[in-house]
């Protein structure tokens, strides 16, 4: 079936990303994540970059009771922060500011959103809220499939987005786009992609291969047109890789990339 050489993937992104999820799926934390993106969007350089402009937990603070009617402790938002920040997700940095009560300019905690905060989630943080409450449906859905027989995947972005797949450790799958080619034409272990993610090889030639083997699951990208990447990083061609749950697999990068989040 494959090479006999295995990548075996650091199992440390699998953990990062349950924590980012974690962190996030709370209003308050989601709420404060959203004040430091738009925050930082409102400060935007004539070369088309954001300035990093963090906000110290008072504006924060503030700004959830004036604009999102969430009234917390400054005790309260700390462990909020803490969890953030622990989920890598935002920085604390140390700037100078005009506290209210004080004299002069005094050097306070603050907080930004991380660059590559969503990196691992292939997201671009101005699709925030749409796509990360697209993702918590899409855990939630994929958990309740788990039985420990079956391989669960669900397309994550386009014209296919939310369609889930169900695949058994006796079966092997192949993923590809349909190009020329119908379901009636096909064994019922490929899964078709629409043909608007254009840069994914079409079944003729598969983009990639799932399967069971030694207590695990594996993909095989045996040549694919744009390659295939877990966590941002390409999988080797032509060497089988094992997967960690709740992994993302994206079928090429940029438009016309297909992400796959799977789980078992």
């Amino acid at each position: 079936m494959s090479d006999s050489k295995t990548v075996i993937l650091d199992n440390s992104d699998s953990g990062m990303l349950s924590t980012k999820l974690a962190a996030v799926n709370n209003n308050v934390r989601f709420s404060i994540l959203e004040i430091l993106r738009d925050f930082e969007r409102a400060n935007k350089k004539s070369d088309g970059t954001f300035k990093k402009e963090p906000l110290y937990s008072r504006e924060i603070n503030s700004i959830l009771l004036n604009n999102y009617n969430i009234n917390i402790t400054p005790q309260m938002l700390g462990q909020h922060l803490k969890q953030l920040a622990g989920a890598d997700l935002i920085e604390e940095v140390d700037v100078k500011k005009e506290v209210p009560n004080k004299i002069g300019r005094r050097s306070v905690k603050a907080f930004i959103l991380k660059e590559d905060a969503f990196e691992d989630l292939f997201l671009d943080v101005s699709f925030l809220s749409d796509e990360l409450l697209t993702f918590f449906d899409l855990y939630k859905s994929n958990q309740r499939f788990s039985d420990g027989e079956h391989c669960v995947l669900t397309i994550f972005n386009g014209e296919d987005k939310g369609k889930t797949f169900k695949v058994h450790k006796n079966e092997t799958v192949l993923i590809g786009r349909k190009a020329n080619f119908n379901a009636n034409d096909l064994a019922s272990f490929t899964i078709l992609l629409d043909n608007s993610y254009s840069t994914v090889s079409n079944v003729g030639k598969p983009h990639l291969k799932l399967y069971y083997k030694d207590d695990g699951w594996y993909i095989l990208d045996e040549g694919s047109s744009n390659g295939t990447y877990i966590a941002d990083r390409k999988v080797p061609t032509g060497i089988e890789t094992r997967l960690k749950t709740n992994s993302f697999l994206k079928l090429s990068k940029g438009n016309g990339g297909a992400v796959i989040y799977c789980s078992f």
